[in-house]
């Protein structure tokens, strides 16, 4: 399977735009990162944020995914894991983050990779997508404590280990879950309807 870039950030057209962006994740993102950093750089609990940063917390956010979407475009895949993870700490309760950052983690890292050493081993090349979805799914996993009473995480979870695993079960169960939530929409009963039926059917032929 050849990989392929995902584009998940706008692009920023107007040059004063672009720079007015990177002035004020300077300003307003470096404030949250010295906020958020513990004794040795980490970010801090979600949990605590809101009590940190309080009404800011969502315009720092705003700005931290600036920032995010700059080291995105230079492909500096270290930057990016850790401001996606800042951003998701600043505003835990805004999904598009929970979701853009666990889509740059699933896609994102594992095409970059297969493009920079696209002499890999086909086998080397899928262990990457495994790697990059994996840490998806935990990031998402995380942002269940704030959204697992709606149907948006876990759609993003089925739909990662349906095309980023190829584990029809395993995305059969999140869109499971995805359908049981008051917000679900109608797609998502009918697609963990027909995975499930897959998995009977197999069941069935193996015995």
């Amino acid at each position: 399977m050849q990989c392929s870039r995902v584009r998940f950030f706008p692009a920023v057209k107007s040059r004063s735009l672009y720079f007015l962006a990177i002035a004020l994740a300077m300003i307003v993102g470096t404030a949250a990162l010295h906020s958020m950093k513990g004794r040795e750089g980490a970010p801090a609990p979600e949990r605590d944020m809101s009590a940190l940063m309080g009404g800011y917390r969502t315009f720092a956010a705003d700005c931290l995914w600036l920032e995010t979407n700059l080291a995105w475009e230079t492909r500096d895949a270290l930057a990016v894991r850790k401001l996606i993870d800042f951003t998701v700490s600043a505003d835990p309760h805004t999904p598009y983050f929970w979701l853009n950052g666990a889509r740059v983690l699933a896609y994102d890292f594992p095409a970059w990779r297969c493009q920079d050493e696209c002499d890999a081993p086909l086998a080397v090349q899928s262990s990457w997508r495994v790697k990059g979805a994996s840490e998806a799914l935990l990031l998402l996993e995380r942002g269940q404590k704030w959204h697992g009473q709606t149907a948006a995480l876990h759609l993003e979870m089925g739909t990662i280990c349906l095309y980023a695993l190829r584990d029809r079960a395993r995305a059969a169960e999140h869109f499971r879950r995805a359908s049981e939530q008051a917000d679900a929409p109608e797609y998502a009963a009918r697609i963990y309807a027909s995975l499930h039926a897959e998995e009977i059917a197999g069941m069935t032929l193996t015995r």
